[in-house]
């Protein structure tokens, strides 16, 4: 059953922080070619929550790693907050991931040394930018972690450290928030109380998020779920139950078309 309060309002058609136009992605030679991405065409509206799913292999990761400016496409062009990211060198891209762009990973990546205020104010400072006055202790507020601001990571349990990892990835203001597996690593509830946080707090800031997951209640709380398979989008759900993405998922096979039923199915 789907645990989600009802999603923000989307906002208007056209507004894409981020667009994917013809993207395709192979690796290897001529003779070991692999397609992880052909030809995909997608926007992400700005406010809204996306979750991306697919079989293992469909592309999902490498769709976020090309989007967020990662990974470059063999083909077609990626747009992100209205700079086209094909003709950047890998400076600029830099340069753009840390001010426009949050990430958060199953892996927490917080460094042991620092404190929690110090690890969310890291981004700003590898981008030579000091923190505003208060900024940092107004995003851990809003992940619920103001009173454990001089703790190190170590002492926190994994649904803190995560919520750390959210501070980090908003505490640019970014355009967008890619996620990659971002509650694999924690227990159900904890898992529950960290995508409720991430979708407010993309709600709340008017931000972006694309959350690559493979767990049918974490994508319940998205607004729209995407799904992959050999590379190619085939469907997508807007407000769905846990249920039905789950559903959904088990129709896709080799490759799976939106009827809900695999081409190998079909042949059948």
């Amino acid at each position: 059953m789907n645990t989600a309060s009802a999603p923000a309002a989307h906002p208007a058609l056209g507004d894409d922080v981020v667009r994917l136009t013809g993207v395709s992605r192979t690796y290897g030679g001529q003779r070991n070619r692999v397609t992880a991405l052909d030809q995909v065409s997608i926007g992400f509206a700005r406010g809204t929550f996306t979750a991306v799913m697919g079989p293992s292999g469909s592309g999902k990761t490498t769709l976020l790693q090309c989007a967020a400016g990662l990974d470059r496409p063999s083909a077609g062009s990626v747009v992100l907050d209205g700079q086209d990211l094909t003709g950047l060198d890998e400076k600029q891209l830099t340069r753009l991931r840390r001010e426009r762009i949050g990430f958060v990973f199953q892996a927490f990546n917080l460094l042991p040394a620092l404190t929690v205020a110090d690890n969310v104010a890291l981004p700003l400072r590898l981008a030579g930018r000091k923190p505003e006055p208060g900024s940092v202790d107004r995003v851990l507020e809003r992940v619920g972690l103001g009173d454990r601001k001089k703790h190190r990571p170590g002492e926190l349990s994994g649904g803190q450290q995560q919520r750390v990892a959210i501070a980090r990835a908003l505490i640019t203001r970014p355009a967008v928030v890619f996620g990659d597996e971002p509650t694999g690593a924690l227990d159900t509830r904890t898992a529950l109380e960290v995508l409720r946080l991430l979708r407010e707090s993309v709600h709340q800031g008017g931000q972006t998020a694309i959350v690559v997951t493979h767990d049918p209640v974490a994508a319940s709380h998205a607004d729209r779920v995407v799904f992959l398979a050999d590379g190619r989008i085939v469907d997508e759900l807007r407000g769905a139950s846990a249920d039905r993405i789950a559903e959904r998922m088990t129709h896709l096979g080799a490759w799976g078309d939106p009827a809900g039923r695999s081409y190998a199915e079909g042949a059948v």
